[in-house]
């Protein structure tokens, strides 16, 4: 919704935002289904719009075999967003949050996304991200990391431009050790954690490390509390 609600901000367009799972009273409208029903269609006459998560082919391998991945309802909000307003400062400045909702995604925890990569893939193309390893991240938050060990993540982070490729390959697999003997994370969703950390401009925390404190609002608020709070930061600031 905070992609959206961003370029229609940018725009000067006037809109009321609304958390229900009841069909939308004032017409025209655009509802968002944070799940994977598959649903997304639009009609006109007037416009109605409806977003959900549809699994779509993501890869094809050089046999042509294809790998499918979720075209999250959070990356379709950003490419409408983008039609709305693709020059809009609040629209382009919370681009790199398009790959959240694959994030979010469950399908990571389960297999390869490919729709997350080659999203994440663009982004960085475009300039808009980089992506590091994690002790190249200047304010990692590793709470829901209990495996990794936050004093030896600083003392690696510390000598970390000293150390040769080897080096830093042998570092990161000791401070990840502890994760091997766990159901979770899965191996995709690890690699992403410790190597790919997604950074975007003036962000000190990277993507993960940012949608792990936004939690914390689902746990002191209720849940349209926490989600208005959410969205209202993601407008204001573009970070959270």
């Amino acid at each position: 919704m905070a992609a959206i609600e961003s370029s229609l901000v940018d725009n000067g367009v006037t809109y009321r935002r609304k958390f229900s799972i009841d069909a939308p009273e004032n017409l025209p409208w655009i509802k968002i289904i944070d799940d994977n029903s598959e649903i997304t269609s639009v009609e006109t006459n007037p416009f109605r719009l409806t977003i959900s998560t549809l699994i779509v082919d993501g890869l094809i391998s050089h046999k042509g075999d294809s790998r499918k991945g979720p075209l999250t309802s959070v990356a379709q909000a950003h490419a409408l967003a983008q039609l709305i307003s693709p020059n809009g400062h609040r629209t382009r400045r919370l681009r790199p949050w398009l790959i959240s909702g694959n994030w979010i995604n469950s399908a990571m925890d389960n297999t390869y996304d490919p729709l997350y990569s080659a999203l994440r893939d663009i982004l960085l193309e475009e300039g808009i991200i980089k992506v590091v390893p994690i002790p190249e991240v200047p304010e990692p938050n590793i709470s829901e990391y209990e495996w990794i060990d936050e004093n030896a993540l600083n003392a690696i982070s510390s000598r970390w431009i000293s150390l040769d490729l080897e080096g830093k390959a042998r570092v990161l697999s000791n401070l990840v050790r502890d994760s091997l003997i766990r159901s979770k994370p899965s191996t995709s969703r690890l690699e992403e954690i410790v190597w790919h950390c997604v950074l975007a401009h003036g962000w000190s925390t990277d993507l993960a490390g940012q949608i792990s404190s936004a939690r914390l609002h689902w746990e002191e608020n209720n849940s349209n509390v926490a989600s208005s709070k959410v969205i209202d930061k993601l407008i204001r600031d573009g970070v959270l």
